[in-house]
């Protein structure tokens, strides 16, 4: 069983503590001292480990940022590769001419003709605005 009993012999508070098996003399002073200087070196470790954090937070999130815009540097130059690589294949597109001729050619060869005047039909159809369209 734990007693502890508190004096004061001249200016200084004791306690006096009793566990059972040893008695202990504690200056109520230094103790607080002790206790204070304790909070504060747990403190600014505290807050020195909260620093250390913080700086290799910041140091990562800056790593990411470079390495994001070394992605964004490539795909807008793939973009632009692209980009050029299409213009190219519309130009190849638009100079290649469409040769009615040889398409006159193959649909002979095919057996195909014109219709002849029976075979044409002549109809209107009404859209909404009220257009006439006459088709064949």
């Amino acid at each position: 069983m734990k007693t502890t009993l508190e004096y004061m012999v001249g200016s200084t508070a004791i306690q006096i503590v009793n566990t059972g098996k040893r008695i202990k003399v504690i200056d109520v002073r230094k103790e607080q001292r002790k206790r204070s200087v304790i909070k504060i070196l747990s403190t600014g470790v505290l807050f020195a480990l909260l620093t250390f954090g913080s700086c290799f937070y910041i140091i990562g999130m800056h790593n990411s940022e470079e390495l994001l815009s070394r992605d964004v540097y490539a795909l807008k130059s793939e973009i632009e590769e692209l980009q050029n690589e299409n213009l190219l294949l519309q130009k190849k597109n638009d100079n290649q001419q469409i040769d009615y001729q040889d398409i006159y050619v193959k649909a002979k060869k095919m057996g195909m003709r014109f219709p002849t005047a029976d075979q044409l039909y002549e109809y209107t159809n009404e859209k909404s605005t009220g257009v006439r369209v006459n088709s064949y």
